[in-house]
């Protein structure tokens, strides 16, 4: 008995019922079959009824292997063969009395309505019909026996229902379980998934403006310098070194995403400060050896403005500046930086140039659709266009802040 006992073993053999739910049929099938057997009247070939009842014992022991496979077909044999035992036995036996629980019990687990409520009618009405027909329990006995009898029968039936609904209700609730715990897993997965393409978006915008910036400034600078190589070379050393500044600038922030991405833990990638609004000066600064004369006007006070904020703010302004670079070399441009109350505007403006460049193919105004997810983010605003008054471009963002 200890066997049985142990909790290992005692949760081995639920798993082995519930992954081979045909074991209980055959199980059932086999107690049906020896109920049957040691029951009256017994199983031999000696006289007709014995005959009879021995193939409804076989044929109902061997209809409920099958019950979970074909309910409405085994239901049916099985009350068929009762009524040959109804009319081939005159006596009611324990065999039957079984029988008709296990239908009744089957009804419920096995079947969707309207056929649940009919089998189980049917069964309801097969006893019944039984137990007022049958010579038991005492021959010409009176009707209030019968009908004690009858409502016996009646109430055993009825439990054997209500087990089969509870084990239906407990059935359906461990299938709703089951399908919340998948529907949750499927659901963090998607979450998982929205969270990587996020992910992937922030690390390929960042990189567009970080290396869109600047490499052309690098090349901006690059064709400046075959022009003044020859006739300063004070200014031409000035302008290499400001290149390969800016080539490792780039480099170092490159590696930074790099390592953001290869690392699990957010806080163990060593990143360096993200710029903010404070450092638009020395954004400025590094156009100073191109052709480009930009003025930065500055109202408010920039240790105000929260480091998200500030961070959009730059992106923002640097895109700006490399559009302007990009489409039209040799413009002027201005940068207007207003601190309001929780809120700051920016205003990016230049003028036309006459070396005014196509946009490339393939450039699909990516840098404009980032600056505006940007401001949005924040609950903000962008517009981009072009500037009526210089004939050049505009771009004005508003971004706010919450109360701390």
């Amino acid at each position: 008995m200890k066997l049985f006992t142990n909790p290992a073993t005692r949760n081995r053999l639920r798993v082995v019922w519930q992954e081979n739910p045909w074991v209980a049929d055959l199980f059932l099938a086999v107690f049906s079959f020896v109920l049957g057997a040691i029951s009256r009247p017994s199983l031999s070939f000696a006289t007709p009824e014995q005959t009879a009842y021995g193939i409804v014992v076989s044929g109902c022991s061997i209809a409920l292997v099958y019950r979970r496979l074909h309910p409405r077909l085994v239901l049916a044999i099985v009350g068929i063969l009762l009524v040959v035992h109804l009319l081939a036995v005159r006596e009611l036996t324990v065999f039957a009395a079984a029988v008709c629980m296990m239908a009744a019990y089957t009804t419920q687990t096995r079947l969707l309505p309207p056929w649940r409520w009919t089998f189980a009618i049917a069964v309801y009405a097969g006893a019944s019909a039984a137990v007022l027909t049958s010579p038991t329990p005492v021959p010409d006995s009176d009707w209030t026996v019968r009908l004690v009898t009858v409502a016996s029968a009646t109430a055993l039936i009825t439990v054997a229902i209500l087990a089969g609904i509870v084990r239906r209700n407990q059935k359906m609730r461990y299938e709703d379980a089951l399908e919340r715990a998948a529907f949750l897993e499927a659901r963090q997965e998607v979450e998982r998934r929205l969270v990587a393409v996020e992910e992937r978006t922030r690390i390929a915008r960042e990189m567009h403006d970080v290396l869109g910036y600047s490499l052309n400034v690098i090349a901006v600078q690059a064709e400046g310098v075959r022009y003044v190589i020859r006739t300063d070379l004070q200014r031409a050393d000035q302008i290499l070194a400001d290149i390969g500044r800016l080539s490792r600038t780039a480099i170092d922030d490159v590696r930074d995403l790099i390592s953001v991405l290869a690392t699990d833990d957010e806080g163990a990638a060593p990143v360096r400060p993200a710029p903010t609004l404070r450092d638009v000066g020395e954004l400025i600064s590094d156009n100073q050896y191109t052709r480009a004369a930009i003025r930065l006007h500055v109202e408010g006070d920039l240790l105000s403005i929260p480091a998200p904020v500030g961070h959009a703010g730059y992106r923002i302004i640097q895109e700006s500046l490399t559009n302007m670079l990009k489409h039209a070399e040799g413009a002027t441009g201005s940068i207007c930086i207003l601190v309001r109350d929780r809120e700051v505007e920016l205003t990016v403006l230049n003028t036309a140039s006459g070396e005014h460049r196509a946009t490339p193919r393939g450039d699909s105004h990516h840098g404009i659709i980032w600056m505006q997810e940007r401001a949005r983010a924040l609950g903000g605003t962008l517009t981009a266009g072009p500037d009526s008054i210089t004939g050049g471009w505009r771009v004005v963002a508003n971004l706010p802040w919450k109360r701390p």
